[in-house]
């Protein structure tokens, strides 16, 4: 054991010397990167997009380890831009995300980042400002060691997988917050009737069971099985190739084959393969593993994966990249001769995902049959201590969590990562979670515009237990740090700077607080992330460095684990107090929302208009709601209008209050105050609950609606409505008692996000007092309507 312990300790000291040796001799680079607009035709449609150098993906930057770097960042735009290097341990000031490292650079400004490269391996850069990098500004970051590493090849490539949409994301942004669901039209994979009838008839008899069981826990959460994605992109890029053109590269037969897959999409994980081809996956997230060979395998945003391919046959290897949504693929392919014709097409789809509802008990399964959910385990999970604007930490406790099932479970680090013995200061548990139909997404339930920078001490490690109880994955990317993945392998344990945490799975990884400053942590779901999921890390020292009671840091050096120096420098520029003070990548946003329903009735002349504009942030809005207002015959019969402050109680529920303008069918139009409730319940039920009070009568309005999916983009909708009052009101036309039963049948079809054709069948039925005033009026007792119309969400 000593000799082990020795030997250990010498390769320790070597490393660390050739690291040094290597710093000695390394080379100073400066790069000039232009960031400019450029006209793109990626999905049929003349766009704008933001490039880099006039590149998409922006050029490929290669260095050695021990370069001293200066990137040169000049930015032609009309708006701030920021870069971030993404995995890379640097100054806090170099990070590259503005709000919290620095401000944006402006409109013809140029920023100089500065930093020494104390790593090695596969990475990338790409946009910190807004959602540019959705537009295009992501590019591969490549670094090589100081000596070759133990898995030999003879070509090297990196691949870069993005997702593009015709839309600007800033309206894709916008699109979501007025309807989580905005895009599901486009999705193929739909929770419809007909989708269900074809699985169960397919199936065997436990899995018919086992499909009723998908759909029935859907109806009772509120949720789709197949909340796979929430945009359905145009295109998909392989190094920015789309698939009418693709990328292809060439090499010759006993070739081994460097393939660096990088995810930069917005939104979208790829599942990979290579037809006939056994990969073998060496590089992870800039980090060499124990290889392991591979048929297939995911990539989400903000990850890297490197394998190697070895070239066998003289035919073409083709890279087949699908969104696991199945909206699309991007592909390329290695040839090895010129004149080879690359038919893509045979390339056969992957299977068809799983409901998320399988996915997601599959791995809450797994987490109860881990050895480790005893009982110290889920005291574990419980706050210890209170909660800090949502956020939990709790007391450490010697019990590991492993998260077995994930993709992650045979990830071994090639060299020792870290010293499995250290003790943990603190446990922050990270509840991940969001209310999908509004697209608010969450740490612990609340976003980032409403919680404070999380406190972090140096030279101490945390454990951070990812618990996602949402129905989406969520790629979690810590910025400045490594993630030590804790997947049983102890100090060969993986390092990862980003953890795609799938739904209902807990996954635990340490961080060791080597760095200063204050640090971004976020979902690289770009639209979560702008949406809420995402914190601040911001370091004990940081606070007392403003405060002038301690001096700056300025420590650089290298450590005996390869690719985890330590780097404390918060003088590369003069300290801006300001970020420091109010550190927000994305501060809470206004919103606009407005659903109009318009629909005619050819039979007796009359015409609908429903209408609900919601507009303010995400929790507190001003509602306008006018509710089937009439004309028949050019006359008004029916029109008023809820002025309402609208609060949003949680996922589901909403609570509302302030005034209602009645102009008919009253004989003089009058205000009065109300006040009222809508949500989902379960089973897909839209309740919207209204009191009002008028001249000493309490006026009751109830409505429940359920929409029922016969197929992808067919509905029907049945509806009941139900108004009471406690008083007759004759000039009011309230009557006391039960006023009227309304009964409906609407049948839709989808025409387009946002885009709704209907036909609807209204019977309506009239009771006790108001039944008396209609009939006096010369009004019938009860009407059926027919309307032909248009719903449209703008």
């Amino acid at each position: 054991m000593q000799q082990i312990l020795k030997m250990a300790l010498l390769i320790a000291i070597f490393t660390t010397s050739l690291l040094n040796v290597t710093m000695t001799f390394a080379k100073s680079r400066e790069v000039t990167l232009v960031v400019q607009y450029k006209t793109v035709y990626f999905a049929g449609k003349a766009r704008k997009a933001i490039a880099v150098n006039h590149q998409i993906p922006a050029p490929t930057l290669h260095f050695k380890q021990g370069d001293r770097v200066t990137i040169h960042v000049h930015n032609q735009l009309d708006q701030e831009t920021a870069i971030h290097w993404h995995g890379m341990i640097l100054p806090w000031q170099m990070d590259g995300v503005l709000g919290i490292t620095q401000k944006g650079i402006p409109p013809g400004g140029v920023f100089h980042y500065q930093f020494t490269l104390r790593q090695a391996g596969t990475y990338w850069y790409h946009a910190h400002a807004g959602l540019q990098e959705q537009q295009g500004l992501y590019g591969a970051f490549l670094i090589d060691p100081p000596t070759h590493p133990a898995f030999q090849y003879t070509k090297d490539y990196a691949i870069v997988l993005s997702d593009w949409s015709n839309t600007h994301p800033n309206q894709i942004l916008a699109n979501l917050k007025k309807e989580g669901g905005y895009y599901s039209p486009r999705f193929p994979l739909q929770p419809s009737l007909a989708k269900f009838i074809h699985d169960y008839r397919k199936a065997d008899k436990n899995e018919r069971q086992t499909l009723i069981a998908d759909y029935k826990m859907m109806q009772q959460m509120r949720m789709s099985i197949y909340d796979i994605s929430d945009v359905a992109y145009d295109a998909f890029l392989l190094n920015g190739q789309t698939n009418a053109r693709p990328w292809t590269a060439a090499v010759k037969i006993g070739d081994i084959v460097r393939l660096r897959f990088i995810g930069a999409g917005g939104g979208t994980i790829f599942h990979i393969k290579i037809p006939n081809a056994t990969m073998q996956m060496v590089h992870v997230e800039g980090n060499n593993i124990q290889p392991y060979p591979v048929r297939d395998f995911t990539i989400a945003p903000g990850e890297t994966y490197d394998v190697l391919v070895k070239i066998e046959k003289n035919h073409p290897y083709i890279i087949y990249a699908e969104s696991v949504d199945t909206v699309g693929a991007a592909y390329g392919a290695l040839i090895t001769s010129p004149n080879h014709i690359v038919n893509y097409k045979k390339v056969p789809r992957f299977p068809e995902p799983l409901p998320v509802t399988r996915e997601m008990m599959s791995m809450m399964m797994g987490d109860m049959d881990h050895s480790s959910h005893d009982m110290s385990s889920m005291e574990m999970n419980m706050p210890t201590e209170p909660t800090i604007m949502g956020d939990t930490f709790s007391k450490p406790t010697d019990t590991d969590q492993t998260s077995s099932g994930t993709k992650y479970e045979n990830i071994v680090a090639a060299v020792k990562t870290n010293d499995p013995d250290k003790p943990i200061a603190k446990i922050i548990n990270m509840e991940l979670f969001g209310y999908m139909d509004r697209f608010i997404w969450f740490v612990n339930g609340v976003p980032e515009y409403n919680a404070h920078p999380i406190l972090l001490e140096p030279r101490k490690r945390y454990r951070f237990v990812f618990t996602n109880t949402s129905m989406m994955h969520h790629p979690m990317h810590i910025h400045g740090h490594w993630f030590i993945l804790r997947n049983g392998n102890d100090a060969y344990d993986p390092l990862l700077h980003t953890i795609d945490v799938p739904p209902g799975a807990t996954i635990t990884a340490d961080v060791d607080t080597d760095a200063s400053g204050q640090w971004f942590f976020h979902c690289h779901m770009l639209y979560h992330m702008m949406s809420g999921m995402s914190r601040v890390f911001q370091y004990s020292t940081l606070i007392e460095l403003t405060k002038g009671e301690i001096p700056p840091e300025n420590v650089a050096k290298n450590t005996q684990y390869i690719n985890r120096p330590i780097v404390r420098k918060d003088e590369t520029r003069p300290l801006d107090t300001s970020l420091v003070r109010h550190p927000m990548a994305h501060p809470a946003g206004f919103w606009f929302a407005n659903f109009l329903d318009i629909g005619f009735d050819p039979f007796q002349n009359s015409s609908r208009v429903t209408y609900n504009g919601l507009f303010g942030p995400d929790y507190h809005k001003l509602e306008l709601f006018v509710n089937d207002a009439e004309m028949k015959q050019g006359k008004i019969e029916n029109a008023d209008m809820d002025i309402f402050y609208w609060h949003l109680l949680d996922q589901f529920w909403a609570i509302k209050g302030g005034a209602n303008y009645v102009y008919r069918p009253a004989q003089t139009p009058y205000w009065q105050p109300g006040v009222g409730i809508e949500g989902l319940m379960p089973y897909f039920i839209e309740t919207d609950v209204r009191s009002y009070l008028y001249s000493g009568s309490a006026k009751l309005d109830i409505e429940l609606s359920r929409d029922t999916q016969i197929t992808n983009n067919f509905f029907i909708r049945l509806g009941i409505r139900s108004i009471l009052a406690s008083k007759t009101l004759t000039e009011a036309e309230i009557g006391s008692g039960l006023n009227q039963m309304r009964y409906i049948v609407r049948p839709y079809y989808r025409l387009m996000p946002g885009l709704n054709l209907y036909a609807e069948y209204e019977y309506e039925h009239y009771y006790g007092a108001f039944r008396q005033l209609q009939v006096n009026a010369g009004e019938s007792a009860s009407q059926n309507t027919v309307t032909l119309g248009l719903s449209v969400i703008f």
